[in-house]
């Protein structure tokens, strides 16, 4: 039996996706996924070079803390991510304000300086 919460919620079910499985045993179809900060950082500018993503989709996409990732690729790698407040809605269907919607607004310049040509 489940009961409710002082939010409405009911306790037996997560605002978030579950993304375990129960048994380890069994080998999976799915190879086992890097779940370092560095193999997140590549996969939310993966998601960020085809579309916009909210902070519920990078976590359904399994990127365990969205804004530390994004906040990584703007300061350590020089990304431009801009972030923008947005409604979103849970997997519970809760509607949520102030969501961050990440766009990338540009790459680091990676060009060697060293190997340009003097005209």
């Amino acid at each position: 039996m489940t009961t409710t919460n002082n939010k409405g919620r009911d306790s037996g079910k997560s605002a978030t996706l579950k993304t375990t499985t129960g048994n380890k045993s069994k080998p999976t179809a799915r190879k086992e996924q890097d779940m370092s900060a560095q193999a997140q950082r590549l996969r939310v500018l993966e998601f960020l070079r085809a579309s916009p993503q909210t902070t519920y989709s990078l976590r359904a996409h399994g990127i365990s803390h969205p804004a530390q990732r994004v906040r990584e690729l703007i300061c350590i790698d020089g990304y431009l991510i801009n972030s923008d407040p947005v409604v979103a809605i849970d997997s519970d269907g809760y509607r949520h304000s102030r969501v961050a919607l990440y766009s990338l607004g540009g790459e680091p310049d990676t060009r060697d300086l060293f190997d340009m040509e003097v005209a």
